[in-house]
């Protein structure tokens, strides 16, 4: 029994700490949006609104094999490095104690969305929809299996003689490209998931400002939501550039430099918010918007990584971005004009990395 325990604590530091360490982002994105910005009353319409649309409902088990695959490929990827190579020989254990060991693994790594898969069953029963109640569950302990099966056989054949392609790529990759390039390969799930819910509320208030009953400031407000949405994107850009860019700090550039390399990169991250401003503005016939617009998202994502640059500690990035909203949004609802705010925030990001040292 004491074997078994510790076998299960360190699997819990192998697997299941690493994979809400590296994804950190995107449950804090999770957080905020189902936690902050849907109150439970949401929930509870949601619920009863999936059950009774059974096309919306095939989101559930299909969003769930989904988190399932790419945690399964997760954790197929630690089990390839180096440091795991070790692990390789509980393979030898009986299937009956990996399985157990490996299920407690999938779990603790799947505990959220089963949770909120359960409450929202609840919606289901009280329909007496049972066949999309089957459907559900039937896709959890499918996931289970899957991700059970394939580590299995993982663990069970050697090790894979290690390859390295040469790139088709003949030239030196432009340094604004390389954070772009980091958020796909090491978090495409958080650059997924905040592409896709900022284009979805950036919709949503344009679809209520054609209504008629807002002005400008309506639109504004939500570019402050949206470059909100950005803030864990923003952190992945710091530690990005404290870790794997730290050399840089011996080769001092020029600031004009370095705002053409943060801009070019931020740019190439709002691409799709970018597009779907430009592409809006020219439905509504507002050609002002196509300038107005990109320039208060931009210009409050570079305002925010001053603030990120400017307080290195983690509660304290908290306590001032949220103070930072409540002024940015009194900003917008007393009609500060919008030349005020991009300036104010350019400056203030021009004053965090005037240092010849400042990545």
């Amino acid at each position: 029994m004491a074997d078994c325990s510790r076998m299960y604590n360190i699997n819990f530091k192998l697997f299941t700490i690493p994979f809400y360490r590296n994804y950190l982002g995107f449950w804090i994105l999770v957080l905020v949006f189902g936690g902050i910005f849907m109150e439970l009353k949401q929930h509870i319409l949601l619920g009863k609104f999936l059950f009774n649309q059974p096309l919306a409902f095939s989101i559930l088990p299909i969003g769930f094999i989904l988190f399932s695959t790419f945690h399964l490929t997760f954790q197929l990827r630690l089990l390839r490095g180096h440091e795991y190579h070790f692990y390789h020989q509980t393979g030898l254990l009986s299937r009956r104690i990996l399985g157990k060991n490996w299920a407690i693994v999938w779990l603790s790594t799947h505990v959220f969305p089963i949770i909120y898969l359960i409450f929202l069953s609840y919606f289901g029963v009280e329909k007496q929809t049972w066949d999309l109640l089957a459907i559900l569950w039937i896709s959890v302990v499918s996931g289970c299996l899957i991700n059970l099966i394939f580590i299995y056989n993982s663990l069970l054949h050697p090790l894979k003689e290690t390859v390295l392609v040469r790139p088709k790529w003949n030239w030196p990759l432009p340094r604004i490209s390389w954070f772009g390039l980091e958020l796909r390969q090491n978090r495409p799930l958080l650059l997924l998931l905040t592409k896709t819910l900022s284009i979805v509320l950036l919709n949503g208030f344009f679809i209520s400002y054609q209504t008629g009953t807002y002005d400008l400031r309506w639109l504004e407000f939500g570019i402050l939501c949206i470059a909100y949405l950005h803030i864990p994107i923003l952190l992945e850009k710091n530690e990005f550039e404290n870790q794997k860019l730290s050399w840089f700090r011996s080769l001092p550039l020029p600031l004009f430099e370095k705002v053409l390399n943060h801009l070019g990169s931020l740019a190439i991250v709002l691409l799709p918010e970018l597009i779907f401003l430009f592409w809006r503005s020219l439905q509504l016939g507002k050609m002002e918007f196509v300038l107005i617009l990109p320039l208060n998202l931009i210009s409050i994502l570079v305002g925010l990584l001053g603030l990120i640059y400017w307080k290195t500690k983690e509660f304290s990035i908290i306590r001032f971005s949220i103070g930072a909203f409540f002024l940015i949004f009194l900003s917008i609802l007393f009609a500060v004009p919008w030349v005020i705010l991009v300036v104010g925030f350019t400056l203030f990001f021009f004053s965090q990395i005037r240092s010849p040292y400042q990545v």
